[in-house]
């Protein structure tokens, strides 16, 4: 099936006009949820002790849970990816987020929300991997931690409770190129594989 944005999330791909980066490029697969979902996550981060003042990041149309990323992809290696990634074949299923946990990384506390063991999950994670490795690019199957960063700059490490899981239906994979750079930074979609 071809590459669409037709499916996408609201608001992911408002950039589309900008320059996009030149080669090599970082590259990451991802499950980005829908307007729904988002909100209900939006919603729930907002009740968390030691949320920070003003606007949230990040923002709700960048939340997603990512499959594989990669800092530095030639063109050669993009452009095999994405062939790669048209070969993509799974029927769509459901993500329970059921916790929130605080993860200290190298410069920042973040809050992620982390989902209920799922087979379907585990089995896209290492096909997409199988994929990219198709595509000359190293990927890992061992060790995959599904997380969605749901905020930064944290000024908490206590509980983080949901009032409820929150269920989301994964319905397509997304190969985004990113910049880290520019602030806020920039999604470029690059294709949407569906379910």
């Amino acid at each position: 099936m071809p590459a669409t944005t037709a499916d996408a999330p609201p608001s992911l791909f408002d950039l589309d006009e900008l320059p996009t980066p030149a080669a090599p490029r970082r590259l990451f697969t991802g499950l980005f949820p829908d307007a729904a979902v988002l909100a209900a996550i939006d919603a729930a981060r907002r009740h968390w002790p030691g949320v920070p003042q003003g606007r949230l990041h990040p923002v709700p149309e960048r939340l997603h849970l990512t499959l594989q990323c990669f800092h530095r992809v030639s063109v050669s290696s993009e452009r095999a990816w994405l062939q790669s990634l048209r070969s993509l074949r799974f029927d769509p299923f459901e993500i329970v987020l059921d916790r929130a946990e605080p993860w200290r990384t190298d410069k920042d506390l973040i809050v992620v929300l982390r989902p209920a063991p799922s087979a379907a999950l585990a089995a896209l994670h290492r096909a997409t991997a199988q994929l990219a490795r198709r595509a000359g690019l190293y990927a890992d199957t061992q060790g995959f931690r599904p997380h969605l960063t749901t905020l930064r700059h944290a000024l908490s490490t206590g509980p983080m409770p949901l009032r409820q899981p929150i269920r989301w239906t994964v319905r397509g994979v997304d190969l985004i190129c990113s910049e880290l750079r520019p602030r806020p930074l920039r999604y470029h979609p690059l294709g949407r594989f569906p379910a």
